[in-house]
């Protein structure tokens, strides 16, 4: 037989939230315009000032050099100058692979950050696919006009 001696700690008091004040101050209301009146001038490109900014070359307007509808701070994805493909396996015709690479400031694929979606079946095209892309160089991405890292997808047919 052993004995057990049990302590419980005294209750701790339930101490309740405190009760929010409520105010009533008078709000002046406002007013929508829920059909809002497009400049039409502007539209069919009379309006003043249509032909100034940089927009693109030869073109009018007062755009960011067209970038389209989400304008100059959008990233600008990289674009291959050079990409080596291996030849492909006869066993794999009819797939696809997606082929990831992160490229850096400068244009070059970041060292061990290719990725294949799905990968194949074939260990050593997975293996040649994947050195021929560490190989690979672009123009890089771009951000409010400066060179950016970023990821660049590849999608391969076989």
């Amino acid at each position: 037989m052993a004995a057990v001696n049990l302590v419980i700690p005294p209750a701790r008091p339930i101490i309740p939230p405190r009760v929010p004040l409520i105010s009533l101050e008078t709000i002046e209301p406002v007013e929508f315009d829920l059909e809002p009146q497009p400049d039409l001038a502007s539209l069919i490109g009379d309006g003043p000032g249509l032909d100034e900014g940089p927009g693109i070359e030869g073109g009018e307007g007062r755009g960011d050099g067209g970038t389209a509808a989400e304008g100059f701070f959008r990233l600008v994805p990289p674009s291959p100058r050079g990409m080596i493909i291996p030849p492909t396996n006869k066993s794999l015709r009819g797939r696809q692979v997606e082929v990831w690479v992160f490229v850096n400031e400068a244009g070059r694929v970041v060292a061990d950050s290719t990725r294949l979606n799905p990968p194949t079946s074939d260990r050593g095209f997975n293996r040649r696919l994947i050195e021929e892309a560490a190989e690979w160089v672009f123009n890089p991405a771009t951000q409010e006009g400066k060179p950016v890292a970023a990821w660049f997808p590849y999608t391969i047919s076989m």
